[in-house]
């Protein structure tokens, strides 16, 4: 699977990569198993604000959570869902 990042996004997946040593593309996969709920319990009210540092780890969240959303949308409405 591929996908690309939106051009403003980059700067603050680079960002969470460096304070995290990691590679820009365990951020994003990290990000995204956040986003959905995949990498351990998911916070009550989906609120990950207590979990983050910095103001800036949580706008980082908030649009991995969007994209992760917008994703599902996108493979809820697929005519191959059923597949």
């Amino acid at each position: 699977m591929s996908f690309e990042i939106p051009a403003h996004m980059e700067p603050d997946v680079r960002q969470y990569a460096k304070s995290q040593h990691i590679t820009s593309d365990e951020a994003v996969v990290r990000l995204i198993k956040a986003g959905l709920g995949l990498a351990g319990s998911k916070p009550a009210n989906r609120s990950i604000l207590g979990a983050f540092s910095s103001p800036e780890d949580v706008a980082v969240m908030d649009d991995a959570l969007e994209f992760a959303m917008q994703e599902r949308e996108r493979r809820n409405a697929s005519p191959n869902k059923h597949a």
